[in-house]
């Protein structure tokens, strides 16, 4: 699978410590998750994003990353690849508009199931599809997310309950399509426009902390970093915090596929892409 970390803070900063040198860092998981990394930060321009498909922990491009990620949002993550070759098109965090974008988990028969990778490319709009780059079922995750999103806002508009329920309805969507029998997907998803920072916890760990760096930091991670201030999100849970750092911890409320939870409408492409194995 994969490991995620994310964080907002009252003034720009580097997440390089955590990133780098705390205990248990990113950089250290990645000798569990070697398939590639990513970190994500805010400019004035919006988003901005370096990505390697060595090793984090063997990459020095990484720890170059980490310090120039200076910026009150940072996202970060360690692959382990499951679906699609280790190429930097399959490589989180993955980026539209002012949207970032990163993934732990696998969405269930992806693989081996041509029906599913056909549903979920259905479920993406159609001014969506035509900015899938990749092969990963994360960056179909990701266009259905905004899908999503794009039918209850505007760009640059979306509040922490918007994103609560394009989560939820992404994850729902997900599974009815691909989850049977015991199969079920793992669907753990960090997201942020430049304003907020929003994760749920769909099937692997999430770790939760207010009080990172002495304060005024809201940070998220799929493992503990450093020796303390980290709590468990629970299962089917949802946290999220805007800029004046107002933090939202509920459930994702996942109730099942429903009219809202609908594909959008419009046509997919005829056949679904080829996934290297």
């Amino acid at each position: 699978m994969c490991r995620l970390f994310g964080q907002l803070s009252a003034a720009h900063r580097t997440a390089c410590q955590p990133l780098c040198s705390a205990e248990n860092a990113l950089r250290t998981q990645s000798h569990l998750h070697p398939h590639g990394w990513g970190i994500a930060w805010y400019g004035a321009r919006g988003p901005r994003v370096s990505r390697g498909v060595m090793p984090a922990h063997a990459d020095q491009d990484f720890v170059r990353a980490g310090r120039s990620a200076r910026s009150r949002i940072v996202l970060a993550h360690v692959r382990d690849a499951s679906v699609g070759r280790v190429a930097l098109e399959n490589t989180h965090p993955f980026v539209e508009g002012p949207w970032v974008f990163a993934h732990n988990g696998t969405v269930a028969r992806y693989r081996r199931s041509r029906t599913v990778r056909e549903a979920l490319l259905a479920a993406i709009s159609p001014a969506r599809r035509r900015a899938l780059r990749g092969e990963t079922d994360s960056e179909r995750c990701f266009q259905i997310f905004l899908s999503r999103l794009d039918l209850r806002t505007g760009p640059g508009r979306a509040t922490v309950a918007e994103v609560r329920t394009a989560l939820a309805e992404t994850v729902a969507l997900v599974c009815a399509v691909a989850d049977r029998g015991g199969l079920r997907s793992t669907l753990n998803f960090l997201v942020s426009d430049g304003r907020l920072l929003c994760a749920c916890r769909h099937g692997k760990p999430l770790h939760v902390s207010t009080g990172a760096g002495g304060g005024g930091i809201f940070a998220v991670a799929s493992e503990p970093i450093g020796r303390s201030g980290w709590e468990a999100v629970p299962e089917g849970g949802f946290v999220g915090v805007d800029g004046a750092l107002r933090t939202t911890r509920a459930p994702l409320a996942i109730n099942g596929p429903a009219d809202s939870a609908a594909p959008a409408p419009g046509p997919a492409r005829r056949g679904a892409p080829r996934i290297r194995r």
